[in-house]
């Protein structure tokens, strides 16, 4: 249901992902999240992303990328 509401709106699926992490599992949830940034990374800007050739900070582009 996801990947269909995702490619009506015109996005890749692999922008979303849900992983199920308890409190003990911290390496597990800090790899999702590496995995992820690499993920959006290699996707590019989000094409509602209207301000993508506007350079940003070091910390808020990490944030942008996750858009």
């Amino acid at each position: 249901m996801v990947e269909a509401m995702l490619e009506s709106l015109g996005l890749e699926k692999e922008r979303f992902r849900l992983v199920w992490c308890s409190s003990a599992e911290a390496e597990r949830f800090a790899a999702s999240v590496r995995e992820m940034t690499e993920t959006v990374k290699a996707l590019g800007p989000s094409p509602y992303n209207t301000h993508a050739d506007v350079e940003l900070p070091a910390a808020e582009a990490e944030v942008a990328a996750c858009r």
